[in-house]
């Protein structure tokens, strides 16, 4: 079976690049066509990270790049690129294959595709953000206008949460909608790493506290993570806060560089983090925060790695969101609501952090609990629902 992945995400997306490992451990052809118009260092052309026959095309206009790719995305030269890059990577047009779309902007390319020479393909989409939901409070969506284009031409569609099942039925057509949440990958985590930090936690322990993601004020509370940390090192001379990502605002940055200086370097702000790097500093820490703002338009439910990966680690997660599974997480984690204040908020953390016993016992449930939250356990659906799409007389039903 031949797999056509079309992207324009980052190079090093978690999701895309566990989705690529997984089929190519699976024994699958996978083509990716990945669309940079981000990244002005990665390099044109032929690539491949895990066997996977790689293609990159630069689209790269400076400051006006982001216009300029989405109209990019329906001319008709982007079709031309793609079947050259197809070409190039010896791609056989006439075996019947998946298209797998990762980004909405690259739907119209999927539809001209089955439309002109891969007819015998039918178009998965892997829809990772609810942009109808966007649209409610923004009054558009660019992302769903482009949905709607192609809409017709999806056979059909991954989500991240089974709770976005009913909602995309309603958008598109195909009957087959399958979740693939985002689950961390477990054989890349140190088990005796992290059993001897939960087993050696004692009331004199060094606390590590941990964020690494996005910093981006517009739905992140980073103002919220810096009032947790700030009262939490004044409280405790035991503790580290580790913070590492991107997009921080320049008001922020003074903000956290104050704070470090006040607390003595206890406070690290890194920067982009490898992933191989967070991985590392996750598996160490004690408390990881997952903290959106409570004004955010854009609060719907998720499935987010890093919740799941905390788990792993046995690191107590710290949530302000919508996430799924809130119920059993409730069990290894403090979960707060969209309208609690910060001060409740401030006050849980510090006073889970000063409870050593009640700490040890939420990252043992943290760890115990991640065992059903497993990228082994759902990476499956990708290929049943393959099968049914291509070969549907003998395909199992998912």
């Amino acid at each position: 079976m031949d797999v056509i992945i079309l992207d324009s995400h980052i190079e090093e997306d978690a999701r895309i690049k566990r989705h690529v490992e997984h089929l190519i451990d699976q024994g699958l052809s996978v083509y990716r066509i990945h669309y940079n118009y981000i990244d002005k260092y990665a390099q044109p052309g032929v690539f491949s990270e895990f066997g996977e026959k790689g293609f990159r095309i630069n689209v790269l206009m400076g400051k006006l790049r982001t216009p300029y790719f989405l109209i990019y995305c329906l001319r008709r030269k982007i079709l031309a690129e793609c079947l050259r890059a197809l070409e190039i990577l010896n791609y056989d047009p006439e075996q019947p294959s998946v298209i797998h779309v990762h980004d909405p902007w690259l739907l119209p390319l999927a539809g001209m595709l089955v439309r002109n020479d891969l007819s015998d393909s039918k178009i998965v989409y892997d829809r990772h953000e609810l942009y109808d939901k966007l649209a409610r409070y923004l009054g558009v969506s660019l992302p769903g206008l482009y949905e709607k284009l192609t809409k017709n031409s999806i056979s059909g569609v991954v989500i991240v949460s089974e709770h976005h099942a009913s909602m995309t039925h309603k958008l598109f057509i195909t009957p087959h909608v399958v979740a693939v949440p985002n689950y961390p990958i477990s054989t890349i985590y140190n088990n005796n790493i992290v059993n001897n930090k939960i087993q050696s936690l004692r009331s004199d322990s060094r606390i590590n506290a941990i964020y690494i993601g996005s910093l981006n004020q517009s739905d992140r509370d980073v103002d919220l993570l810096i009032k947790i940390a700030d009262t939490v090192l004044q409280s405790y001379n035991n503790v580290n806060f580790i913070v590492g990502g991107t997009n921080l605002d320049s008001q922020s940055k003074v903000k956290i560089d104050a704070l470090s200086k006040k607390h003595d370097g206890r406070f690290q702000l890194l920067g982009y983090v490898p992933r191989e790097k967070a991985v590392e500093f996750t598996q160490k820490a004690h408390v990881g925060f997952l903290l959106v703002r409570p004004d955010t338009h854009y609060w719907v439910k998720t499935s987010p790695n890093k919740v799941f990966e905390y788990l792993m680690c046995g690191t107590v997660p710290i949530i302000r969101a919508d996430v799924d599974h809130a119920d059993v997480l409730r069990r290894c984690s403090l979960i707060f609501d969209r309208f609690d204040g910060d001060d409740v908020i401030v006050k849980a953390v510090s006073d889970l952090i000063g409870d050593h016993v009640r700490l040890k016992e939420l990252m043992t449930a943290a760890k115990d609990l991640s065992a059903d939250y497993t990228w082994e356990g759902v990476a499956f659906r990708y290929i049943e629902l393959y099968k049914l799409l291509l070969y549907p007389d003998t395909a199992l039903k998912i």
